[in-house]
C-alpha cells in the first residue's frame, strides 16, 4: 500500500484556536483572458488604463499579453480580500476596450494556432527583458497554448503566534524558523494526501475547446461540433491535459525537509537536460531561454502547492527561502469557477481555511518516492474520474471509495470548522456541510454544473462566453466608490512612475546581468 489516511489530529487549546480566529491570512491571484465578443484571444497590448505591468502592485500580466492577473495583498478579513478582487476586476473592465471581455474559466477559447498567442513583454530594462525571455522559454519547452490555462494561486499563512504556542506545546527544541517551515512542508505533505478532495469540490473544467488539442484523447467525447468532454472529470487544467511536464515527472524534489526540497530545487535550477540543449539557448544573436536547465527559474515548477516567502529586493525566491524559511504556501490546483464573478466566493474561502488547517494539524510522515508517485496518480485520477460512481482511491488504505474517503476528511474538517468559529457552528461550519453536500450529490459540484451547462448550449465555449460577456457587463455597470476610484488610479500613476524610474536607470550589460542574477546563489543548508 503506497499510503495511509493518517487522519489523526494534533489537538490543540482554545488558546491555539483564539490565535487562529481572525489571524489567518490570505492573498488571492486570479488570472482571466482577455478575448474578443466571438471569443478569440485579444490581439491588443495590455490596455495602457491599467498602468504597467511590471510595476502594479495588484494588476499585471501572466504568461500573455492578453492573460491578466489579478493579486490582492494578503489580508485576515475575508470579505476584504473578496472586496478587494472584485474591485481590481470591476476597475479593468472599465478599462478595457468595449470590445474586449474577461474569460471567467480556466481552460482557453478556441486558438487557431500559437501565432495567436503574443507573449507577455514588460519594457526594455533588465528586469522587463529577463520576465519576457522566461515565457519565451516557456512557449519553446511546453508550447504558448498550455501557457494560456488560468487558474486561482491561493496563498495561505498561519500566524507566527500559533507556530508558538504549537513548538511550546510540543516541546520541540528547534528554532522558530526551522519549526515554522517543517510546518508548512508538513502541511503541503498532506495536501499531497488529501489535495484531491479540492479537485472534486472546486474543479470547474471537465471540457475543453476541441483546438486546444491536436488529436483524439482517451476519456473525452465530443460534446457539439467544437467541445470536448471528460464526463466524469473534475478539473481537466490539473490532469496530464493541463499542466504537465515530462522533465518535471523525473525531478527529485519533495517535501519532507527543508534540506531536501531546497537541494532539489537547486538541483533542478542547475542540471542541464538534453531536450532544452536541443531547443537551444540562443537563435540569430537573441536568446531562447534563460537557460537549458530543468527549470529556468524557481516559478516554472509545477505542482499543487509550494513553499513561499516574499523576497527582499534582488532576492532569488530560493535565496529567500535558504535564509529565512517558509513564510506562506501557494494553493495552485484552484479552478477558476464560471459561475462565481470573480471566480471564488466566500464559502470556498471559509472552506479552504478550514482545510488548510486541517492540513496543518493532521499527523504528517515524510513521503516516499514510491507514495509521491502514486498520490500523484491518484491526484490525475480524481482529475479525470473523480465523478465516476463508486470510484476507488488505490493510494489510500483499504482503498475506499471517493465518497467515504471524502467523509473522514470532512469529519476531521467539521472538529476545525467549529473550533475556528469559537464553538458554535457558523460560516466555516456551514461551509463543510455545504462540501458534504457536493459528496452526497455529485450534480452539485461545479464540474458537473459547467457539464451540463456546456451541454444546454452545445458548446463549452458558447457557455463560457455567455456568462463572461455578462460577467464582464456587470463588472462595466457597477461604480466604484470615488476613494475606491483615487486608489485604483493613484496604483496605475505608481506603476508608471517606478516602471520610468526602472526605464532610465543605468544597468549593467544584459549577459552579464544573467550570469549575475541567475546563477545558483543559494548556501548550502546544514540542518
Amino acid at each position: 500500500m503506497a499510503g495511509k489516511s493518517r487522519l489523526n489530529l494534533t489537538p490543540i487549546s482554545e488558546e491555539h484556536a483564539s490565535v487562529l480566529r481572525g489571524a489567518l491570512k490570505v492573498g488571492i491571484e486570479k488570472e482571466a483572458l482577455r478575448v474578443t465578443p466571438d471569443a478569440s484571444i485579444s490581439q491588443h497590448p495590455h490596455p495602457e488604463a491599467l498602468g504597467q505591468a511590471l510595476t502594479h502592485k495588484y494588476i499585471t500580466t501572466d504568461f500573455a499579453e492578453a492573460q491578466l492577473e489579478f493579486i490582492t495583498p494578503a489580508e485576515s478579513h475575508m470579505p476584504t480580500a473578496l472586496e478587494t478582487l472584485l474591485n481590481l476586476h470591476v476597475f479593468t473592465a472599465k478599462a478595457l476596450p468595449q470590445n474586449e471581455l474577461l474569460w471567467n474559466a480556466s481552460m482557453p477559447p478556441a486558438i487557431n494556432g500559437e501565432d495567436e498567442i503574443t507573449i507577455a513583454t514588460y519594457g526594455n530594462c533588465n528586469a522587463a527583458r529577463i520576465k519576457t525571455l522566461y515565457r519565451q522559454g516557456l512557449a519553446y519547452r511546453y508550447g504558448k497554448t498550455m501557457q494560456t490555462i488560468s487558474g486561482i494561486h491561493y496563498n495561505f499563512s498561519l500566524p507566527n503566534e500559533f507556530w508558538e504556542l504549537l513548538r511550546k506545546q510540543q516541546h520541540d527544541k528547534r528554532a522558530m524558523q526551522e519549526f515554522r517551515s517543517d510546518g508548512y512542508l508538513a502541511l503541503i505533505r498532506n495536501l499531497q494526501r488529501h489535495g484531491w478532495l479540492l479537485l472534486y469540490l472546486f474543479g470547474a473544467s471537465p471540457v475543453l475547446d476541441s483546438s486546444y488539442v491536436n488529436q483524439k484523447v482517451e476519456g473525452l467525447e465530443p460534446l457539439g461540433d467544437h467541445s470536448l468532454a471528460g464526463e466524469f472529470a473534475t478539473s481537466l487544467r490539473m490532469s496530464d491535459l493541463g499542466y504537465s511536464s515530462v522533465v518535471q515527472g523525473k525531478l527529485d524534489i519533495h517535501f519532507n525537509s527543508m534540506k531536501d526540497y531546497l537541494q532539489g530545487l537547486r538541483s533542478a535550477l542547475a542540471t542541464s537536460e538534453k531536450l532544452y540543449e536541443d531547443i537551444g539557448l540562443l537563435e540569430g544573436g537573441s536568446y531562447k531561454q534563460i537557460n537549458t536547465h530543468q527549470l529556468q527559474l524557481e516559478n516554472e515548477l509545477y505542482g499543487s502547492a509550494r513553499p513561499k516567502r516574499v523576497a527582499r529586493n534582488g532576492e532569488r525566491p530560493i535565496e529567500a527561502l535558504c535564509h529565512q524559511g517558509v513564510e506562506y504556501i501557494e494553493l495552485r490546483s484552484l479552478d477558476i469557477n464560471p459561475f462565481l464573478r470573480v471566480g471564488i466566493d466566500e464559502e470556498q474561502i471559509n472552506f479552504l481555511n478550514t482545510f488548510l488547517v486541517l492540513m496543518s494539524l493532521l499527523q504528517s510522515p515524510a513521503i516516499s518516492g514510491e507514495e509521491q508517485r502514486a498520490l500523484q496518480a491518484q491526484q490525475l485520477l480524481v482529475a479525470r474520474e473523480g465523478r465516476r460512481p463508486g470510484l476507488k482511491m488505490p493510494a489510500i488504505e483499504n482503498t475506499p471509495t471517493l465518497k467515504n474517503a471524502g467523509h473522514d476528511i470532512l469529519a476531521k474538517a467539521r472538529e476545525v470548522a467549529l473550533l475556528l468559529d469559537g464553538g458554535v457552528a457558523a460560516d466555516h461550519v456551514q461551509a463543510v456541510e455545504d462540501q458534504l453536500a457536493k459528496l452526497e450529490d455529485v450534480q452539485k459540484t461545479p464540474s458537473a454544473m459547467v457539464l451540463e451547462r456546456a451541454k444546454h448550449y452545445g458548446s463549452w465555449q458558447d457557455f463560457v462566453q455567455a456568462l463572461s460577456k455578462a460577467q464582464t457587463d456587470n463588472f462595466r455597470a457597477m461604480t466604484l466608490d470615488i476613494d475606491e476610484q483615487r486608489h485604483q488610479q493613484a496604483m496605475v500613476a505608481q506603476s508608471r512612475v517606478a516602471h520610468a524610474q526602472m526605464e532610465a536607470g543605468a544597468e549593467q550589460d544584459f549577459d552579464q546581468f544573467l550570469h549575475n542574477q541567475y546563477g545558483i546563489a543559494c548556501p548550502q543548508q546544514s540542518n
